[in-house]
């Protein structure tokens, strides 16, 4: 019996010594807006391309990962501020700021836009001259610089609405009025989840005014040096194995 309680013992003292030593990597999650990349839903569980990566990273290491969900404007904020130690999200050089500032080795994604509008009232887009006297909708806490002097000059008409639904309902009621401006992923992702009929919706390539870009990773500027490494490291195994894509592919 003694002999049972002394392996009982360094058993637990093994565990509590694990749990002691795990090192916590905070992650991030945009909250609502960010789906396919990141989804969370009412039971606080997550999902998401950038999530499922994330994971795959810290699966079986010895890293715990904090979940921290905020919407946009808030989430950039704390990390401005500083955040939690060692934080990880995701970014591009292209978007600044703290999404901008650190960044992982290699990419997990490449983004496309596309122009989403009715199909009951067609148009062709070439050029900006094509939405001359039209509303673009776009996403509340996502600007483009690229549409900035359209905006300004009043050639186009902004129209920003706080979630998709909405942006969907805009473009059915106007037909041939308005079209909204978006990455393609999320786009057929919400509606798809949405229950949209994707045959009443028309989508255009876009890259002749917001380019394609790389998304990647995004780390605390101050993160343990080990740690980087440890998440570049892995990322590598993770896109030479076919991992990511098989990642990606299952949320299209």
């Amino acid at each position: 019996m003694k002999r049972f309680f002394s392996i009982a013992s360094v058993f637990t003292l093994a565990c509590s010594s694990f749990t002691v030593n795990a090192e916590t990597i905070n992650y991030y999650v945009i909250a609502k807006q960010a789906a396919p990349f990141q989804i969370e839903n009412n039971a606080g569980n997550h999902s998401g391309i950038v999530t499922d990566i994330v994971r795959a990273i810290f699966k079986d290491s010895q890293y715990e990962l904090d979940y921290h969900t905020y919407p946009f404007n808030r989430m950039i904020s704390l990390l401005e501020a500083g955040g939690k130690p060692n934080w990880i999200t995701y970014g591009s050089p292209g978007w600044g700021s703290v999404q901008a500032e650190n960044l992982s080795d290699i990419p997990i994604y490449n983004v496309k836009h596309v122009l989403v509008s009715s199909h009951k009232n067609t148009f062709s887009f070439k050029t900006m001259d094509d939405l001359t006297d039209k509303v673009v909708v776009v996403l509340h806490g996502f600007d483009y610089p690229q549409l900035a002097p359209y905006f300004n000059s009043g050639q186009v008409e902004e129209l920003r609405v706080k979630d998709y639904s909405a942006a969907f309902r805009v473009i059915k009621k106007l037909p041939g009025d308005t079209t909204f401006v978006e990455m393609e992923s999320r786009v057929k992702y919400n509606l798809n989840k949405k229950n949209e009929d994707l045959s009443k919706f028309d989508l255009q390539p876009f890259s002749s005014v917001i380019p394609d870009y790389p998304v990647y990773l995004a780390f605390d500027p101050k993160m343990d040096s080990e740690i980087q490494n440890f998440i570049n490291s892995k990322l590598k195994e993770l896109k030479t194995s076919g991992r990511i894509s098989q990642i990606i592919n299952s949320y299209h």
